[in-house]
C-alpha cells in the first residue's frame, strides 16, 4: 500500500446507515517528532509494524505497551504522547468528528486505548478492502461502502476487546464449532457423541467445557431450537402440522404435538390461532 491521506467528510453519502468517516490515511514510516498531546477528533489507528515488534502510548502520564499489529484509540479530552516518537511505525488511521464520541464511548477506557489484535482476525484483507474503496472514492456509493468497512473494522476491534476481557476455562473455544453446528442442524437429530469425537474431544471433556460456556446442556439447547423453529413456522407459514413436525426433526407428528404441548402448555393448532394464522 502506498502512503495516502484522504479527507472524505464532505463527500456525498447515499445512505445514513453508518457514521461517516472524516479522514483516513496510511503511512509506511510514520514518525511523530512533535505529537500534539490533545486530540480534536475521534481517531482509530492500527500500528501494522514497528522495528521492535511492539508499540507504546502514554495517556495522562500512564504508559501502555503491546505487540503489533495493535489498535490505538484517541479522542478529545485525555493527553496523549508517544514514549519514543522517533521510532518509525507503519500505521493506518481514520477519524470521525468529535461529536461522535458518545457513539464510541466503549473504547475510551484506558485499558482499551492500546490493544493487540486477536490472532484469527484477517486484518490485511479488511485493510485491502478499505484501500480499494479509497482508490475509487469519487464513484457513487463508494463513500458509503468505505463507512461500512471502517465500521466493520471497529466492530472487530470491539469484539476482540470483549473476548479478551472474558476469562473462561482453557479450551472452551473448542465447543463453539459444535454449538454452531447444532444451531444449523438441530432438525437432523445429530449424533452428538460422534460429532464430539470428530472434533477430537472426549464426551466428558466436551460436557465440562460446554458447561463453562452455556447455561443449558446440549440436549436442552436442541429442544429449545426445535421449539423456537416450530413456533416460527406455526406463526409465519401455512405448513401442515405434520410438515412442521418433519421440518423440526420429529418423525412422528403425534409425538411432536405432545412435545409442543408439554413445552408451551397448548396445542400447535391453538398456538397458531393465537398467533393470528389459521391452518388451511
Amino acid at each position: 500500500m502506498e502512503n495516502f491521506s484522504l479527507i472524505v467528510r464532505d463527500l456525498r453519502r447515499s445512505s445514513n446507515l453508518f457514521v461517516p468517516v472524516s479522514h483516513l490515511g496510511y503511512r509506511k514510516e510514520d514518525c511523530s517528532l512533535n505529537p500534539n498531546p490533545r486530540r480534536q477528533t475521534v481517531n482509530f489507528g492500527v500500528v501494522l509494524s514497528s522495528p521492535t515488534g511492539r508499540t507504546g502510548y502514554r495517556i495522562n502520564g500512564r504508559e501502555f505497551e503491546c505487540t503489533v499489529p495493535a489498535f490505538i484509540f484517541t479522542c478529545p479530552g485525555p493527553e496523549y504522547s508517544i514514549p519514543d516518537p522517533s521510532t518509525p511505525l507503519e500505521k493506518f488511521f481514520f477519524s470521525y468528528p468529535p461529536e461522535t464520541l458518545p457513539f464510541f464511548r466503549f473504547f475510551s477506557a484506558p485499558e482499551r486505548v492500546l490493544m493487540p489484535f486477536r490472532g484469527d482476525f484477517n486484518l490485511p484483507e479488511l485493510l485491502d478492502e478499505i484501500h480499494r474503496h479509497c482508490r475509487t472514492i469519487r464513484h457513487p456509493g463508494e463513500a458509503d461502502r468505505l463507512d461500512a468497512v471502517c465500521m466493520r473494522l471497529i466492530q472487530e476491534i470491539q469484539l476482540s476487546a470483549a473476548s479478551g476481557e472474558q476469562h473462561g476455562e482453557s479450551g472452551e473455544e473448542s465447543v463453539y464449532p459444535i454449538a454452531s453446528y447444532l444451531d444449523l442442524h438441530f432438525a437432523e437429530n445429530p449424533d452428538l457423541k460422534a460429532l464430539v469425537r470428530k472434533h477430537g474431544m472426549s464426551y466428558r471433556t466436551f460436557l465440562r467445557r460446554w458447561k463453562s460456556v452455556f447455561p443449558d446442556p446440549p440436549a436442552v439447547c436442541i429442544r429449545k431450537r426445535k421449539l423456537e423453529e416450530a413456533c416460527r413456522l406455526l406463526a409465519e407459514t401455512n405448513l401442515k402440522i405434520y410438515e412442521i413436525a418433519a421440518r423440526t426433526g420429529f418423525r412422528d407428528p403425534y409425538y411432536f404435538i405432545r412435545f409442543f404441548h408439554a413445552e408451551m402448555h397448548l396445542s400447535p393448532t391453538r398456538y397458531r390461532k393465537l398467533s393470528g394464522r389459521a391452518e388451511t
